[in-house]
């Protein structure tokens, strides 16, 4: 409740304000609006009590992902261990000190991916219409989810029985979630935009410019806004480098919401972006992506704050850590690799794909998080999986068989065929020696 300002303060009059209607207020998704709105009405705005509830939702965040690292691989030592990370690194610790849209998108990630592996486990109808929903509620809190969802419902639809059944619920679901939402949108602002309406970010994205100003009209009611990326005012490269972004000057924006999405798109068609720029634009996104400082959560003047700032540098390599064992250990044990090995990868490139090559809206280091969750994931799997770290992988990839996740009795639906225990494995080891 000491950092009501900036974006930590719009969050925060959008969810006590409920009736509000501006075009601000609908840019944002709708969900941490509600969440804020109710811990508003849970806290009257007592900083304690807001710190209790904050800290209900901080620790929800890790024990959701550790749920996830049980279903993704067989160890729960290393599940445990996934846990710890997750709930101390600074990166994803330091955030719950500001209202923020990633506190509540990062445990909506975490059992949306629980929820998508438990689907592959379990292949019913239920399974599948639980993952739906939950991914649907990650794509209500950040937009970017959105991508990630479709990966992991169009690879677990088309790689699982009862289709039909499946995609008509799923139709279903979305109809009663986004229905209302998209007539809401349309009422107040004459566009189809049930997820927020995010064509402002994308002009000032792709017009190359620092700052945005933007006058909206409606009905004879004038709202005047102005913004600029923090990402726009630091040195992702600092101490070693002064470098900072190329953009300069304002775009101005006018729209007349009345005439709905013909204004958009005349001021798309006067900020057209050309290949060169896209190239410099994208260039950069790339850089503040992986390099540029979380905002607000990296302030140096807390000790979490500046841990974080320093941390930024260990992504990147590590990202490509996982990358090259990832490449190792589907050589290698390629009796283990199954297509759902690929799955994580391919939920993870759908997201840098639409986060680092689309030019969506300007990145901010804030933006990196989720790569850092599946950095984290990916190489706990390869630890759990790769037969180097695993004493029960290596008796499947001894016995061609698998060892199913959490003590169940099939593996993915399908039977499990390994007779030798660890023990035994242990045994014949030490007859070798």
């Amino acid at each position: 409740m000491s950092h009501i300002w900036s974006d930590p303060q719009r969050h925060w009059e959008q969810g006590i304000d409920v009736l509000r209607d501006d075009p601000m207020s609908m840019t944002d998704p709708v969900l941490y609006q509600i969440y804020i709105g109710a811990l508003a009405k849970l806290t009257f705005g007592n900083g304690h009590l807001a710190a209790f509830y904050t800290f209900l939702l901080s620790i929800s965040m890790p024990w959701l992902w550790y749920r996830f690292f049980r279903e993704l691989q067989p160890s729960k030592d290393i599940a445990l261990l996934g846990w710890a990370i997750v709930s101390w690194v600074p990166s994803w610790l330091g955030i719950y000190a500001y209202f923020m849209q990633e506190t509540l998108m990062m445990p909506l990630l975490g059992a949306a991916l629980w929820a998508t592996w438990r689907c592959h486990r379990k292949q019913s109808l239920n399974a599948f219409l639980l993952m739906v929903f939950i991914w649907v509620l990650a794509g209500l809190t950040r937009g970017v989810c959105i991508p990630m969802a479709a990966v992991a419902a169009t690879w677990l639809w088309i790689a699982q029985p009862n289709k039909i059944s499946k995609a008509l619920y799923s139709i279903l679901i979305l109809g009663i979630v986004l229905g209302p939402l998209t007539y809401r949108a349309y009422d107040k602002m004459n566009i189809l935009a049930p997820h927020g309406i995010g064509q402002m970010n994308m002009i000032y994205s792709k017009s190359g410019k620092k700052e945005l100003k933007i006058k909206y009209e409606r009905q004879g009611a004038v709202w005047y806004y102005g913004y600029g990326s923090p990402a726009t005012g630091s040195r992702p490269f600092a101490p070693f480098s002064d470098w900072h972004t190329a953009r300069t000057g304002k775009v101005m924006v006018d729209i007349d919401v009345d005439k709905g999405a013909e204004e958009w798109e005349r001021n798309f068609e006067k900020n057209q972006l050309s290949f060169r720029n896209y190239l410099w634009i994208t260039s950069e996104n790339l850089i503040m992506l992986m390099f540029d400082p979380s905002w607000p959560d990296s302030n140096p003047d807390y000790v979490v704050g500046y841990l974080n700032y320093q941390m930024r540098w260990i992504w990147l390599p590590l990202l490509l850590l996982a990358v090259v064992c990832t490449s190792l250990f589907a050589i290698k044990d390629r009796p283990l690799v199954r297509s759902h090995h690929w799955l994580l990868p391919g939920i993870f490139a759908g997201w840098f794909i639409i986060q680092g090559f689309m030019p969506l809206a300007v990145n901010e280091g804030r933006y990196r998080k989720p790569l850092e969750l599946f950095v984290v994931a990916q190489l706990l799997f390869l630890a759990g999986t790769s037969r180097r770290f695993n004493p029960i992988a290596r008796i499947a990839q001894t016995n061609g068989s698998i060892r199913p996740p959490n003590n169940s009795s099939e593996l993915n639906g399908e039977p499990v065929m390994a007779t030798k225990t660890l023990e035994n494995e242990k045994e014949k080891e030490k007859e070798n020696v």
